[in-house]
Formats: C-alpha cells, sequence, structure tokens
C-alpha cells in the first residue's frame, strides 16, 4: 500500500535468523535472505539503490494526465483505507478515490462509529480527495476482518460465509447508518461539485441489488423526515463471486457502474485461499481463466455502457494492466504508491499493442506462457519498468 517490498508466509523464519541478523526481502521475487554473503548484499544493495532511483523518477510524473502513446484518455484512483492514504493518493498523482474501505473506520474505532461520526469522516475523505471522484464501499467486514460488536462466530469457511454485504443486511439498523451517513456527505459542501457514489461488496444475485435499493430509499425516507439534506448517490457493484460473473449482464442492469474486485474474484474463481501458503500459487490473476472471465465482464459493461474499474491488486501489476488495457478497461484503481508506474507504462502502449498482447495471451493454455509472453512484451514497451517486475 504504501510501495514498502514485503514478503508474506515465511515458514520458520525464526529457525534461520536472530535478532540483529541482516535480511534481504526481495518482494519483487517473494525471497528472504537471511545473513546474505558480501556478494549477494552488494549485488542488493545495487538493486535497492536502482530502485530508489526509478521510484523517484516515476513520482515525477504526478501532475501528467494518464494515457496511452496515442492519447487515449485513463482514470488512474487509488484505493485507500483513510486519511492518511488520501495524502499519498495526492502525492502521486491519482485521479480520484476508486475505493474507500470503509471498515478501517470501524475496525480502528473504540466502538461502534454512529452516524455523526461517519458523516465527518466521510466529509473529510471528500475534501481532501484528489481529482472529483469519490467511490465509498459499504463495510466489507468478515472473513479476516471482524469486530467485536458484531459476534465472533465460528465459520468453517468464513471467507465464503456471513461477511460483505450479506453481514449488512442482517444488522439494518448499523447499515441504514452507514447509508445515511453517506447521503449526507454527498450533500454536504465539501462535495460540492465531487461525483460521490456508493459501492455495494460481494454481490452475488440480483434480489441483493434490489435490497439495498429498498434500504436506500429507506435511508432517504429518514433523512427526509428527519429535515436532514441528504443527495442521492449512482450505486455500484462489486464484482467478487464468479456467479456475478456469469450473470454480469443481469446484474449491471440494476446498478450504475461496476467495480470489479480481483483479490477476490480470483480466489473465490479458483477455488483457492490467497492467505494459505500451501494453495496461494493457484491465485493467479495471470491464469487463463481468470483473464477470459476478466474479458467477458469488461466487454459486456462495455456494451451494455456502464462504467467498469477494477480495484485489485492486479490493477497495478505492469503486466496486468497492458492486459486489461487490451480489453477495454479504461478505469483502474490501485495503491496510492503504484499510481505512477501505471501512468508511466500507460504512456508507452498504444491501444493496438495492447489488444494483439490480449489476443496472443488468450490463446495460451498456461499461466506460465501468459506470464513469459507479457515479460517479453514489457521488455519491449517499456525496459525503464524491468526492475518492477518478478523474475519468471
Amino acid at each position: 500500500r504504501r510501495g514498502i517490498p514485503a514478503v508474506t508466509a515465511v515458514r520458520n523464519l525464526k529457525d534461520y535468523c536472530s535478532n540483529g541478523d541482516l535480511l534481504i526481502v526481495d518482494g519483487r521475487n517473494g525471497v528472504v535472505i537471511s545473513k546474505p554473503d558480501a556478494e549477494q548484499e552488494s549485488a542488493y544493495r545495487k538493486l535497492q539503490r536502482e530502485f530508489v532511483d526509478l521510484k523517484g523518477q516515476l513520482a515525477e510524473n504526478r501532475d501528467s494526465p494518464a494515457r496511452t502513446a496515442d492519447g487515449v484518455e485513463l482514470e488512474i484512483s487509488a484505493n485507500i483505507n483513510g486519511l492518511d492514504d488520501i495524502v499519498a493518493s495526492r502525492a502521486m498523482g491519482a485521479s480520484g478515490v476508486g475505493l474507500y474501505r470503509t471498515e478501517y473506520l470501524f475496525l480502528t474505532h473504540p466502538s461502534v462509529p454512529n452516524e455523526e461520526e461517519q458523516l465527518n469522516d466521510y466529509r473529510r475523505i471528500i475534501a481532501d480527495a484528489p481529482g472529483k471522484r469519490v467511490i465509498i464501499r459499504t463495510l466489507d467486514l468478515g472473513g479476516d476482518k471482524t469486530i467485536p460488536f458484531l459476534g465472533h462466530d465460528r465459520e468453517a469457511n468464513p471467507f465464503m460465509g456471513w461477511r460483505s454485504i450479506r453481514l449488512s443486511f442482517e444488522h439494518p439498523k448499523l447499515f441504514l447508518e452507514q447509508l445515511r451517513a453517506v447521503l449526507r456527505a454527498a450533500a454536504s459542501p465539501e462535495a460540492a461539485g465531487v461525483d460521490v457514489r456508493l459501492l455495494f461488496p460481494m454481490i452475488t444475485t440480483i434480489e441483493e441489488i434490489r435490497k439495498i435499493r429498498t434500504m436506500l430509499r429507506k435511508a432517504a425516507s429518514q433523512l427526509k423526515a428527519a429535515k436532514q439534506t441528504y443527495r442521492n448517490v449512482p450505486i455500484g457493484l462489486m464484482l467478487e463471486v464468479p456467479a456475478a460473473a456469469v450473470t454480469i449482464e443481469s446484474l449491471a442492469r440494476d446498478v450504475d457502474f461496476v467495480s470489479i474486485g480481483s483479490n477476490d474474484l480470483v480466489q473465490y474463481l479458483m477455488a483457492a485461499d490467497r492467505d494459505n501458503p500451501k494453495v496461494s500459487h493457484l491465485c493467479e490473476p495471470l491464469s487463463p481463466p481468470v483473464l477470459r472471465v476478466l474479458a467477458h465482464v469488461i466487454q459486456v459493461c462495455r456494451r451494455m455502457k456502464k462504467p467498469v474499474c477494477l480495484c485489485g491488486e492486479m490493477a497495478g501489476l505492469p503486466r496486468a494492466f497492458v492486459l486489461l488495457l487490451g480489453m477495454g478497461l479504461r478505469w483502474f484503481s490501485m495503491s496510492p504508491a503504484l499510481v505512477p508506474t501505471i501512468k508511466d507504462l500507460a504512456s508507452h502502449v498504444t491501444l493496438a499493442e495492447a489488444e494483439q498482447i490480449v489476443r496472443e495471451a488468450l490463446a495460451l493454455k498456461t499461466t506460465a506462457k501468459v506470464r513469459s509472453l507479457l515479460s517479453a512484451k514489457l521488455a519491449e514497451l517499456a525496459p525503464n519498468l524491468a526492475l518492477l517486475e518478478a523474475a519468471d
């Protein structure tokens, strides 16, 4: 999120190092080296200097428009957890907030943030956000994110159980408070001229969308009765469940935009928990089945003239970005630290080149071949970014 290299799921690290030992953390290739020899340390120190220099050069494009080499305009926005990320998103040149994860307001609160506290938070986010668009996602709790006041029911498969929009429906009072706070924030002075939208996580069926619209009408009715100023806002579904991808044409008719949550979509599509190191290798965004599903969703949304964004980690991966661009995606949302890299890469790629790469990639049958193809193409298009790509 902040551009700091990291490696996760390293087992028994304490067996190989002690306090004070030198560690090399290679976040690019997912490698940790304990007590490196002189040659390894020298090589990585050189890479570290080159990495810092490159990131500094890329950050200089913060004020440049996001567009392809042949002039196609793109929207490169930021995923944020709170006000600290707003500062980073402005510094990195993001065009707006493509995803505000409101659950972090709840996770860091000593109890339950009430409507007024939420209102003040949303107003500050809207006031300080770069650009003129802010997408606020309702609570995405459950799975690996729990809070005491909602209980701790143990589930065999928490990521596939009582979470996200399902949890919100089970707590209508809490859900209505959040909806009222967003509708009020959208009508605040800070929101003048800002495109404020609501995004709902883990949508699976059209019945859920209709229930959401009923809840929104109820929230607006409550605000009207209380003589509170509010504004109705566009609503979107977060596409994370394969069932939603299969029925996207039906679901998209009932919303104003679609946001693809690639992190969960990949793990659900591949039936592999991305936090489980034994199967995390299956959670590969460049795998052929994932690419085919994404191409289908993007094509349907474009045909229906529904704005579509991708806001998972995939949006900020150079190899994946080229594919998504070629599939027709024009709106990307990512960690603020990745915005300069993607803006720079876009300036090296024409739409025709990206479309040709997609045609070649979709004809391949293995992830390894897709990765190899994209590495070769990226080396041709933007050799300056090779330092940021993992070795195959």
